[in-house]
């Protein structure tokens, strides 16, 4: 038992079973999201793609904006489902599909603990890991997200590994070509931001192995574009012109979406400058905050005296440059940036450089751990206030959520609607009319096949029975319906008194616009 305490991946293993534990106990608890319909379709598609490899021109293009995604995580989340039902055929599908996002996730952590080893010490790289892991709003993404959890893990594997690639001796080359080229090729079959990490890399190398880099990135680059080439059909009819026009689209996205953001609802293509910032500093825990704010100082100290310049060097490559670049270029953001996860961890490598300052001053291990967890309590305890809606956190700076509430968006992804849909489906009769506000996806899968479901996000047609108005309160939609007489709340999903979609009894003859 000592040597297993002593054992250096004792803790990280520790802290990935005991949330592996929690995932399983929790998972089903979290509804569907948003995005989440069209995605299942899309890995289908995919898979039945192959069968046209050959001969690409007879293969028909994917409705939709998700050709300009690489389907390689969706491929794979969806053979991982099957293993997972075959385990446990109790499972609805959408769970099956959660649990894989969460197994990624601890993917993401472990990712996260060795990269930060590279600069810090086991128990400071323990506290990234552990504040990373108890951030609410990234617990909540990892059960319901399909595209931005995963890309965050690849995108960090890529660097890890390219990292280590670059790191190895002659005779070891292949070892850490191999992975670190079919990882970026699959980051990048999953967004086609993916060459930022490899170009990360690269970086890397000209500053420290300058000679290397010339019998390394051939290789590199023939390994990680064969990857992409053969995990994402979109490409096999011209993969360079439809590449460049897929970077073309996605810079420029063209979904424009309304969104709540200091009480005022923008166009998503005209958020302000402010946008990015205030949410990253709203979202996240009050500690995470002041350890990123002294890893900051002690990081750019370290590279002033010469001694680490890494981590400022990552910090300002991954994260700064890039944030600079959305915040001044009006980039389309919307659902809270969540897009720009992939840029959240280096925060918490800085922040572990803050406490790899602190560990010090704690002689005794078990201080050390008391310590940690001390830091990462703020975030846990909100995980389960909030359960199953973690993401909708906000911190103390707005008044936590129900500061934020009306002022900023919160279930944005209508996950709270699974709520509303067990309650119509146990009280509702059949042939009842229901309007849907907005999740029109989502609803398909949730309403009980006797209903007769509308979805829209406008109603002026009064009808003859008593009929029921289930709303999100995304971008202050539901509003629309705030002068609707005769009508009552029969049911809402709150959060600290915030409220999250809700279900109106409407009365027959009455007219809601």
């Amino acid at each position: 038992m000592k040597k297993l305490f002593h054992f250096e991946y004792f803790p990280i293993i520790a802290l990935l079973i005991l949330c592996l534990v929690v995932g399983i106990l929790t998972a089903k608890d979290y509804g569907e999201s948003w995005d989440e319909p069209n995605i299942f379709i899309y890995a289908n598609y995919s898979f039945q793609a192959y069968q046209h490899f050959l001969h690409p021109q007879a293969l028909q293009l994917f409705s939709g904006d998700l050709n300009y995604y690489g389907p390689a995580y969706f491929m794979l989340a969806a053979a991982s489902t099957k293993i997972i039902e075959l385990v446990d055929p109790s499972l609805s599908v959408i769970t099956a599909w959660h649990f894989v996002y969460f197994l990624t996730f601890l993917a993401c952590t472990l990712m996260l603990y060795l990269l930060s080893r590279r600069w810090m010490s086991q128990w400071a790289a323990f506290g990234v890991a552990l504040l990373f892991t108890s951030q609410p709003l990234i617990w909540g993404h990892s059960f319901i997200n399909p595209k931005d959890i995963p890309f965050m893990t690849f995108f960090l594997a890529s660097i890890y590994f390219g990292l280590k690639m670059m790191d190895a001796s002659p005779e070891s080359k292949w070892r850490g070509l191999i992975p670190a080229g079919i990882i970026l090729g699959l980051t990048i079959s999953i967004r086609v931001i993916g060459p930022f990490a490899g170009l990360l890399v690269v970086l890397y190398a000209i500053i420290k192995f300058p000679r290397k880099i010339l019998t390394i990135l051939p290789y590199y680059a023939v390994i990680t574009c064969i990857v992409t080439y053969l995990t994402w059909p979109y490409l096999w009819k011209a993969p360079i012109t439809n590449f460049f026009n897929s970077i073309k689209i996605m810079s420029a996205f063209p979904n424009i979406v309304p969104v709540l953001f200091m009480g005022k609802v923008y166009s998503s293509d005209q958020m302000p400058h402010r946008f990015f910032p205030t949410l990253l500093i709203l979202q996240l825990t009050e500690p995470a905050l002041i350890l990123i704010i002294i890893g900051f100082v002690v990081s750019l100290w370290l590279f002033m005296r010469g001694k680490t310049r890494e981590p400022i060097l990552l910090f300002a490559g991954w994260f700064l440059i890039p944030a600079l670049w959305v915040v001044l270029s009006h980039s389309n953001l919307y659902d809270n940036a969540r897009q720009l996860l992939f840029l959240w961890p280096p925060l918490f490598m800085v922040a572990g450089m803050g406490i790899d300052q602190l560990m010090p001053v704690f002689k005794l291990p078990v201080l050390k751990a008391g310590l940690l967890i001390v830091l990462a309590m703020p975030g846990i305890v909100a995980c389960i206030q909030l359960h199953p809606y973690e993401y909708i956190y906000y911190n103390s700076l707005i008044g936590g959520v129900p500061g934020a509430y009306r002022k900023f968006e919160l279930d944005y992804w209508a996950t709270s609607f699974q709520e509303c849909f067990q309650y119509i489906d146990k009280t509702v009769e059949p042939g009842t009319r229901v309007v849907a506000v907005g999740a029109r996806e989502v609803t398909k899968n949730l309403v009980r096949p006797d209903l007769s479901l509308d979805v829209t996000n406008r109603l002026s047609v009064p009808q003859r029975r008593t009929y029921y108005i289930l709303a999100t309160t995304r971008a202050n939609l539901d509003l629309d319906f705030a002068n609707c007489k005769n009508t009552k709340m029969v049911f809402a999903v709150q959060r600290d008194d915030a409220l999250l979609s809700y279900v109106r009894e409407v009365d027959p003859g009455q007219t809601c616009k």
